[in-house]
């Protein structure tokens, strides 16, 4: 299984939404699933991203009320032989990746992905596959614009992928 881990996309209009698409394109094929870690900010990007693939979607904190009222703070799914966790983060970049460690402790998963921070990390911690993909869209907290491939077959793997635009 492949799919497409996304996050912080800030889509606040149906333009951002079109630019997105035209950005993630050429990343879809052979994807089976698109990851967004919140911040998607409107409905637009929800509905772009559900109609392109099955979407897993979170909650982030510059969300819409009510885009924010509808999506959860927090997934746990199979992907493959796998469960993954999904949270977009909260407070400081400093420790971000140590709180969404402890928030999903009691969930049993093999990888957590999150963002919060628009800054790509990853990190191998106690077993467990912790995965920022960064933003696709913004660069506020960092100077690059990525995203992420997550693969599952015997293993759990990860790549970033830097974008040029």
């Amino acid at each position: 299984m492949r799919a497409l881990v996304i996050s912080d996309t800030h889509v606040k209009r149906k333009e951002d939404a079109e630019r997105l698409h035209d950005i993630i394109n050429p990343y879809l094929e052979g994807v089976d699933i698109i990851i967004h870690a919140g911040d998607s900010v409107s409905k637009y990007l929800v509905d772009l991203l559900e109609n392109l693939k099955p979407t897993y979607i979170v909650s982030g904190n510059m969300d819409s009320y009510d885009l924010a009222r509808d999506l959860p703070d927090k997934l746990v799914f199979n992907f493959g032989k796998f469960r993954v966790g999904l949270t977009h983060g909260w407070g400081q970049a400093t420790g971000l990746s140590e709180r969404v460690f402890r928030f999903f402790e009691k969930d049993r998963v093999d990888a957590i992905i999150f963002g919060h921070s628009h800054r790509p990390f990853m990190e191998i911690r106690a077993g467990i596959l912790l995965l920022n993909p960064g933003s696709p869209t913004d660069t506020r907290f960092t100077d690059r614009n990525t995203m992420a491939i997550l693969r599952a077959n015997d293993e759990l793997k990860a790549e970033f992928i830097e974008l040029k635009h």
